[in-house]
């Protein structure tokens, strides 16, 4: 009995905490936690550096290789609980905001950990290769560990990436289609063209402007790139024009003012 309630009193509070949490601050918990892989494989590399100039380079032919294997151990387990951060952080920002897709973050880091037992591994056998004298076969071995570092720094950089795109898309913005001429006059008028639309860059959706098709102005939009165009009339159309939304662009009235040259026949 006295289980089942410290167990619904600990979900209660997690709930809660999830709750008090914004997304925006969940994924910068991410971005957080892929920082610090960075920094633990960046040392593991180091370490991979300095034996591999002592050993290959220089010619010593004990080198501490047991030095390395216990910094790979140390490294590569730090790596696991961040990883778990990141894994948290990402579907709790998902149950928030359900714009946020947690499913690459979410494989980024499985692959992340995944590599972890295979560079600890490596590095045993590294080790034994070294103190076996096998100088060719250690090669090759401290080249795998150098290659599934490198994945694992670039996998930290897609998180933060994706992360970061999803942090902007937090931001609001109203944006306001304007139609120019040849000349850069304004064209005011109601035209032929049979709509309007933005497509988010980062997602590969289309969002439309309510009402009508001569409304044209987007309400709300999230932050992030997206691609303004029309749809052309019969004989008339309009250019495409891609834009970043960001604050600078914002004018008084509240709105970002993207420019489509209108062209008629």
């Amino acid at each position: 009995m006295k289980t089942t309630l410290l167990s619904t009193f600990v979900a209660v509070l997690m709930g809660a905490s999830v709750q008090a949490q914004t997304p925006g601050a969940l994924l910068g918990n991410v971005q957080g936690a892929a920082a610090d892989i960075r920094q633990e494989v960046q040392a593991n590399g180091l370490g991979l550096r300095s034996l591999v100039i002592d050993y290959f380079i220089n010619g010593n032919p004990s080198p501490d290789v047991d030095a390395f294997v216990a910094l790979t151990a140390l490294r590569q387990g730090a790596i696991e609980p961040l990883e778990d951060l990141i894994s948290l952080n990402v579907s709790q920002a998902a149950a928030l905001d359900n714009y946020i897709d947690p499913a690459n973050i979410l494989s980024w880091a499985g692959q992340i950990e995944g590599l972890t037992d295979d560079i600890v591994l490596e590095s045993q056998a590294l080790r034994s290769l070294i103190l076996a004298g096998n100088t060719s076969a250690a090669n090759a071995s401290a080249l795998r560990i150098r290659a599934d570092l490198g994945t694992q720094l670039s996998l930290a950089r897609d998180i933060a990436r994706e992360a970061e795109r999803y942090i902007q898309s937090q931001n609001l913005y109203n944006v306001r289609i304007e139609l120019v001429d040849q000349f850069g006059d304004t064209v005011s008028g109601p035209t032929g063209l049979m709509g309007f639309f933005a497509l988010d860059q980062f997602k590969g959706e289309y969002v439309y402007p309510d009402y009508s098709y001569e409304n044209r102005e987007f309400i709300d939009l999230r932050g992030g790139t997206y691609t303004f165009g029309a749809y052309p009339g019969y004989f008339e159309g309009a250019s495409s024009n891609t834009v970043t939304l960001k604050p600078a662009l914002v004018g008084a009235d509240g709105f970002i003012v993207v420019t489509l040259g209108y062209w008629s026949e």
